[in-house]
């Protein structure tokens, strides 16, 4: 082909792609989509925050019976509340037991741990005005007896809720399979105040039988608090980086789906337009009139070309936002520059890879449903890195990640997830990844260029697996 004829084609090629990408870029409905949906994303997120900032808790308000045969229990629950309802004790009883292992009780009360930190939450929105009153059983009464005795007081609202204690429970360390206490309470009550009452009474047992042991519950607490620690990571260069429990969080989970999804949104979100262009300009024969002024492979190229466009403007737009906030933010010490530009790379590959399957699907259809019939088997091995996003970014170099990274058209989803991950891959896999998938994508554009020529002007049944198969034969 001389020189002055590749021009012409190459033109020809760019003025489809150009086509396709004014006519997709300049809807309402791309513009809506790329900036209307995040900033009703983002909106949505405001209110949401300023709603759950304003809105307040209903106070606990009332009486807490304590079936104590013992009369140690009832002092100690009412202690329990006491910290509860004074807010800046309870910041620093929170401060003092938020790091420290979870000591269990029978029934999920726990003396430390998670459990009290969600109380404290709660707290932060609504006011505790609790009276713990003590109810002696008669000596020979059981628990049945007990029950009933505080049961009808409950039932009729006169108190908010009543705890009944097996006296095991008082005697020494929590039996895993010993009896738990009974906390009866009414329907009306909020879930998040059943579960601070639970809270307090395990809390209140707990300090009896430190009391019992000549133990003081406050030193207790803050011998079992854990301390914080600063970590240290040692680089292979020779160098040494700060990383924090919420910065490891955010480079094992967070970064490595947020550049998944940059990638898989930019380049579905130009590989859908080109399918549903595709098949609109077949149904209507507009695919003719483009006919007689380009090749079908010209036409293909263009339209490859078009998505792929449409694709880099998607993740051009998002990505700019993403790296703006983390400025913002001062939180760009969670990616690296060396993950961008494998993430251009990977997306000049994603991209080329899902807009010759689109093109080809398109070109060998009249309708979505017919496409989406087509794309079934595909579209299982493209959500592939979507379903185990988080066991591959935490073990990227395990096996399945690893056999994943070489099975098109999965390859550039799985290896972006893999290298946005906390965790190195090996320079082998990364180079033999990025070979591999352009050779893919050329075999696949030859492969969607075949269908394109024989199905871009076929109307009626559409093809079977078998007969596109039969297609790539043809000369």
């Amino acid at each position: 082909m001389s020189e002055t004829a590749r021009s012409s084609w190459v033109g020809r090629a760019l003025l489809v792609a150009r086509r396709d990408f004014k006519h997709t870029v300049l809807t309402k409905a791309f513009l809506f989509g790329i900036i209307g949906v995040p900033l009703l994303i983002i909106g949505a997120m405001a209110i949401l925050a300023l709603i759950m900032a304003t809105q307040e808790q209903p106070p606990l308000e009332g009486t807490v019976a304590i079936v104590d045969r013992t009369g140690q229990l009832t002092p100690a629950v009412e202690r329990e509340f006491e910290l509860v309802s004074d807010a800046p004790t309870v910041e620093r009883e929170f401060e003092r037991v938020s790091d420290a292992p979870a000591v269990q009780m029978p029934g999920g009360a726990g003396l430390l741990g998670p459990g009290f930190g969600q109380a404290q939450a709660m707290l932060g929105r609504g006011e505790v005005r609790v009276t713990v009153e003590r109810v002696v059983p008669e000596p020979d009464d059981d628990e049945a007896a007990s029950r009933l005795a505080v049961e009808e007081r409950v039932r009729s609202g006169d108190l908010l809720a009543a705890a009944i204690v097996p006296a095991s429970l008082l005697a020494g360390p929590a039996d895993p399979d010993g009896p738990p206490f009974v906390l009866l309470t009414t329907a009306r009550l909020d879930a998040d105040h059943v579960g601070l009452i639970e809270r307090v009474v395990g809390r209140g047992i707990v300090r009896v039988r430190a009391e019992r042991s000549s133990q003081d519950v406050e030193d207790m607490r803050r011998l079992l608090r854990a301390p914080s620690s600063s970590t240290t990571t040692l680089l292979a260069s020779g160098g040494e980086e700060d990383q924090s429990e919420e910065t490891r969080v955010l480079r094992q989970i967070i970064v490595p789906i947020a550049f998944m999804m940059l990638l898989w949104g930019s380049t579905f979100g130009g590989g859908q337009h080109l399918l549903s262009s595709t098949i609109e300009e077949k149904s209507n024969r507009v695919m003719e009139v483009l006919l007689s002024a380009v090749s079908p492979l010209q036409l293909m190229a263009g339209k490859i070309f078009g998505a792929c466009l449409v694709g880099l403007l998607i993740v051009c737009v998002y990505s700019g936002v993403i790296i703006a906030g983390l400025v913002a933010a001062a939180r760009m010490d969670l990616i690296e520059p060396i993950q961008l530009v494998y993430l251009a790379v990977y997306f000049f590959m994603a991209v080329f890879m899902v807009a010759s399957l689109m093109a080809a699907v398109g070109s060998a259809v009249s309708d979505v449903r017919e496409a989406n019939s087509l794309l079934m088997p595909v579209m299982l091995i493209l959500t592939f890195p979507l379903m185990l996003w988080f066991p591959i970014s935490q073990d990227p170099n395990g096996m399945v990640a690893t056999v994943f990274s070489f099975i098109p058209p999965a390859t550039p989803f799985v290896m972006i997830l893999r290298i946005a991950a906390d965790e190195a891959v090996p320079a082998w896999q990364i180079v033999a990844s990025i070979a591999w998938g352009y050779l893919c994508v050329l075999g696949m554009i030859w492969m969607a260029s075949r269908i394109f020529r024989v199905g871009v002007l076929m109307q009626g049944k559409p093809p079977s697996p078998l007969e596109l198969i039969r297609w790539l034969r043809y000369s």
